[in-house]
Order: structure tokens, then C-alpha cells, then sequence
């Protein structure tokens, strides 16, 4: 289910610097990032089992990286939070 509700979707994040990036999920739990306007990819975003990220790549700076990185966590806590809600 939880694939089906969060980690097939792509996402667009538009970070401080005002760049727009889309995050595709991967099959290893991790997310590919890409720049819409030029095509290109920017790098991955990984996680461990903890759940803390390793940005993957040299194109975003610091700044980037923390904004691309806290939509995703806070959508995975959003989506823990909802799940355990539904199977109690």
C-alpha cells in the first residue's frame, strides 16, 4: 500500500533559490532528482535504514539539498503517521 499511496509518485519541490526540482522515487528507497528546465539530472538523495539522507551529486548547494530533503522526510512522516492510523 504504501508504495501505491507515496513512493511512485514524483514530486516537484521548488527550493529557497527559487530552482524547481523533480524527485523520482528509485527502487531502492532513494530518489533520483532532476532539473525540468534544462533537462538534467542533479544527482540522487539516498536514505538509511534510520532514515537520515546523503545527497548524492555536486550541482545543489547545501540550502538545496536541505529543502529537497525536508520535503521528503516530512512527506515519509506524514505517510508513517497516516498508515499506522488506518491499520492501527
Amino acid at each position: 500500500m504504501r508504495s501505491k499511496l507515496f513512493e511512485e509518485k514524483v514530486e516537484s519541490v521548488k527550493t529557497a533559490s527559487g530552482r524547481w526540482v523533480q524527485l523520482v522515487p528509485d527502487a531502492t528507497g532513494g530518489y533520483w532528482l532532476y532539473e525540468p528546465l534544462p533537462e538534467r539530472k542533479l544527482g540522487r538523495l539516498l536514505f538509511d535504514q534510520e532514515g537520515h539522507w546523503i545527497y548524492d551529486g555536486d550541482l545543489l548547494d547545501v540550502g538545496e539539498q536541505e529543502d529537497v530533503a525536508a520535503v521528503v522526510t516530512g512527506c515519509r512522516r506524514e505517510m508513517d503517521e497516516l498508515l499506522k492510523s488506518i491499520l492501527g
